[in-house]
């Protein structure tokens, strides 16, 4: 089983699996295109950026920092369908700026599939998304999406695979989950000039999310000490400068949950950089555990549900921008927009200033308003 493998082993088949990858450039998008398929690889850190640390430069500053932009669940798909149909699929984002940042990343909270059939048939809420999906979200700037998420198996096995395949053939990659537990546990890669940034996607497991299994057995890469552990090291030893968790977890619609919080504390002690949470639909606190942000949750993006959203926890979203430079990581904004597809039409547009100060004052006293962003300043 995956976590019975050493951190040194899976650095190993991190390494092999890196050294067959190569960058493709996206001219279009004027930026490296990572083509991580199946595997999660990018192009090896340069001489000197392979182990974490600072630089002498200590400067902190934005100019110069490479970023990325991180979403929270996404979906073109139930609801929306309708709209999409008639409007096209870039309907969506036609509020939004484009993804401007080096590199984007999201929860993909549905396969992406010509598949119909629901794979657990008792489910309350199963979705599937017309690969179209992944072209358009690819278009809008996309590089990779998690799929590690309670929604992986919604149209099973073959599901899984398609969703990868279609993200593939958009020019993104999908990470966290896959055929076998290697294959979910392997980290996106993103190389920067400063080092490479090794995410891992993770979600909680139950009955209808399997942990993926060795030699086959299509899943998650799942929650627990052994794996957060193994992941973390193995992902240094391969040259990481920074590891951060993309996690899946927590309940809909509500507060920060005791679980959370310790599974938090695990990531922190394992040595993670950065957590980055999202699952709830609704944003959640942000808290400075021994100084590594914690971002429970991100809410919804764009997710193609009306919602069931209250006064208590109003249709927001937020969009984090970290900023990754000599120094190490030094700064993350928060940026707010409406979800509410009952005010919206499943089209998410930015917060106003009233808004968005009323979020970031949600969220604790890590998060510092300037103008209608929050920062988090490390």
């Amino acid at each position: 089983m995956y976590q019975e493998l050493d951190a040194r082993a899976l650095a190993a088949k991190i390494g092999a699996i890196r050294s067959e990858c190569g960058i493709v450039r996206d001219m279009g998008r004027g930026r490296a295109l990572f083509l991580l398929l199946l595997a999660g690889c990018a192009d090896s850190p340069r001489d000197g950026e392979g182990s974490k640390g600072t630089s002498d430069d200590t400067s902190h500053t934005i100019e110069g920092s490479y970023t990325i932009l991180w979403v929270g669940d996404t979906m073109l798909a139930d609801a929306a369908q309708d709209a999409l149909d008639e409007h096209g699929y870039d309907y969506p984002f036609q509020h939004l700026r484009g993804l401007d940042a080096d590199y984007s990343v999201g929860n993909a909270e549905s396969p992406i599939t010509l598949l119909t059939e629901p794979y657990y048939p008792d489910q309350t809420w199963s979705y599937h998304a017309h690969p179209k999906a992944a072209a358009a979200l690819a278009d809008i700037g996309f590089d990779a999406m998690s799929m590690a998420n309670n929604h992986l198996m919604d149209r099973g096995p073959d599901g899984v695979h398609d969703t990868r395949t279609h993200l593939a053939a958009a020019g993104m990659t999908g990470f966290g989950a896959g055929v076998n537990a290697e294959e979910a546990g392997a980290p996106l890669w993103i190389d920067t000039p400063d080092g490479a940034v090794a995410v891992i996607g993770m979600t909680e497991s139950s009955s209808r999310i399997p942990q993926a299994a060795e030699p086959e057995g299509v899943g998650a890469h799942t929650f627990s000490p052994e794996r957060v552990t193994a992941s973390r090291e193995a992902a240094s030893l391969a040259g990481a400068r920074w590891v951060v968790a993309f996690v899946h977890w927590g309940n809909n619609y509500d507060y920060v949950e005791p679980k959370q919080r310790e599974l938090a504390g695990q990531l922190v002690d394992a040595g993670y950089d950065l957590v980055i949470g999202h699952g709830a639909h609704v944003p959640q606190a942000v808290e400075l555990l021994d100084g590594v942000p914690v971002l429970y949750s991100l809410g919804n993006f764009v997710f193609g549900t009306p919602g069931r959203f209250d006064a208590e926890f109003p249709g927001r979203g937020l969009m984090a921008t970290t900023y990754f430079g000599p120094g190490g990581l030094h700064r993350v904004e928060l940026r707010c927009i409406l979800t509410d597809n009952d005010g919206v039409n499943f089209q998410p547009r930015p917060c106003s200033l009233e808004q968005a100060a009323t979020v970031f004052g949600s969220l604790g006293p890590s998060v510092q308003l300037e103008g209608d962003v929050g920062v988090i300043a490390l």
